[in-house]
This record gives structure tokens, sequence and C-alpha cells, in this order.
């Protein structure tokens, strides 16, 4: 099998109706689908179970969080790649799949571009196309990486296990940060839109400062400390408890770091 597909859900009833029917259309069949639900009370239940005949695999019970919930879809997956598309959120046509599967590809990542969903309006984004992912250590710690936009090999959870159950928002962050940051593992880019990212979820409305915070954890966990200094230079938190990224209007600083970084793989600043 080549994908399998993981939604987690609470009491988000339309959206995951939503999400369902985007799955089901689609024109590729070599995936499984998995329903990962927080016993939720709003009827939710009740539309899974209109759909149980197409979905492989779904539970309704209660988790601690967020990622225990996508690590129960882990333990259940039989698919060669993960993809988590949450309760909200939608592949944005019934051929997203077969154009990223075409070819069979086995890249440690697949990714491609996606919309992000404000107050019922699209904002595309397409800051993946010709990324240069040797630089991805400043990069990561700058921003995120869209988990709605990426395919995730299974080897990835085999090398570095599950989601860590620890961190609140920031789990996926550091899946990316291991494999692609400091593995540098491969990441194949396919230029077709992918998703439609819902912004209404938990993720993007907690403070940048636990955002900061949780960064700054995985940092500590995975970096020497004489590189997390400098990384934490490069920002601050605003009047709004905000992080700030202070080098965003100062391309001289943003190239110079490019150097920085590719000096410090070569110096073998990052733990083994």
């Amino acid at each position: 099998m080549k994908l399998s597909i993981i939604t987690v859900n609470l009491n988000d009833k339309a959206g995951l109706e939503k999400t369902i029917k985007s799955v089901l259309s689609q024109t590729f069949t070599d995936y499984e689908f998995i329903i990962i639900d927080g016993k939720s009370t709003d009827g939710s239940v009740e539309i899974i179970e209109r759909y149980k005949d197409k979905v492989s695999y779904w539970v309704s019970e209660k988790d601690s969080g967020i990622y225990n919930a996508m690590n129960k879809g882990i333990r259940q997956a039989k698919g060669e790649y993960l993809y988590f598309l949450n309760s909200g959120d939608a592949l944005y046509t019934d051929t997203v799949l077969q154009k990223i599967f075409e070819g069979d590809p086995h890249e440690a990542f697949i990714c491609g571009n996606f919309y992000m969903e404000v107050a019922g309006k699209l904002e595309e984004d397409r800051s993946y196309k010709d990324r240069d992912w040797r630089f991805a250590l400043y990069d990561l710690f700058a921003g995120f990486l869209c988990h709605q936009a990426f395919f995730i090999h299974r080897s990835n959870f085999e090398k570095y296990g599950e989601y860590s159950e620890d961190l609140k928002v920031m789990s996926d962050w550091k899946l990316f940060f291991q494999g692609i940051a400091l593995d540098h593992l491969p990441v194949r880019y396919v230029d077709t839109f992918i998703s439609i990212y819902n912004m209404e979820g938990f993720s993007t409305q907690i403070g940048g400062e636990i955002i900061y915070k949780e960064k700054l954890q995985v940092c500590n966990e995975l970096l020497t400390p004489s590189l997390v200094e400098k990384l934490k230079r490069l920002y601050y938190l605003d009047q709004n408890g905000f992080v700030t990224d202070i080098m965003k209007s100062k391309s001289w600083i943003y190239n110079g770091f490019r150097v920085f970084a590719k000096i410090g793989r070569i110096l073998g600043f990052v733990k083994s």
C-alpha cells in the first residue's frame, strides 16, 4: 500500500465530513483511510458511521492531545507514506494524490503547494517551490512546514520515533527539523496544490511564546549549546508575546546566516 491518510477529529462534525468527502473523491485509490476521533459529542461519530464502509480503520475514544491522537493513527498505518489531513482540511482537487504519486516516488518527504483558508478566503502558498533545503536549519527555526502539504515516508517514524507528546504544537515541526534540517533527507517537490489548510485550528491560534519555547526545547535536545545561542539571537518576543524574526527585512543578515549554516554543517556543530 502506498499511502495512509490519517484524520484526527474532535467535535468538528462539519469539518470532518468536508475532509472525508475530499479523500473519498480521489482518483488515486492505493491508500487506506484512518480516522482518530477524540470521543466527540457533536455528532461526529454519526458522520464516521455514515462513511464507515470506505474507512479502513476508525476509533472514537479519549486521548491526551493531538499528538497522542496522531500517534494512534501512526500505529495503525500500513502505507509507505503517511499523510495527516485533519478535520476541517481538504485535498484541493480529486486528482491531487494521482499527481503526487506519479512515477512511484520513494523520497523521505514529498511536498507541494497549499492554500490557507482564513475566514472563508483562500491564500495560496508556493513557498516550497525552488526552495534550497540545504539551508533548512535557519529556515525551519525561523518558520514552519505545513504538514498538510507534506507526505512523510514511514521510515522517518521508524528512525525518529512517534511524535513527541510532551510538545503541544511543535512535534511535527520537530520531525521535519530532524529529517530535513539536521539529516538532510531528500525532499521531492511536486508543483501542484495539495490541500486547503483550515487556519482556525489549535496550532494556528496559540501564541508565539509557546511556539518559541517548544522550538528551543527541541533545539536544546538536538543541537550544541553554542549553536542554540546563535539561533536565539535571531528572535525576540514583541509586545503581544509573538516571536519576531529580526532578520525578516534584513536580507544581508539572512544570506550571511546561510553561509554560517553551511560552515556549521562542515564543522559539525550538530550533535551526532
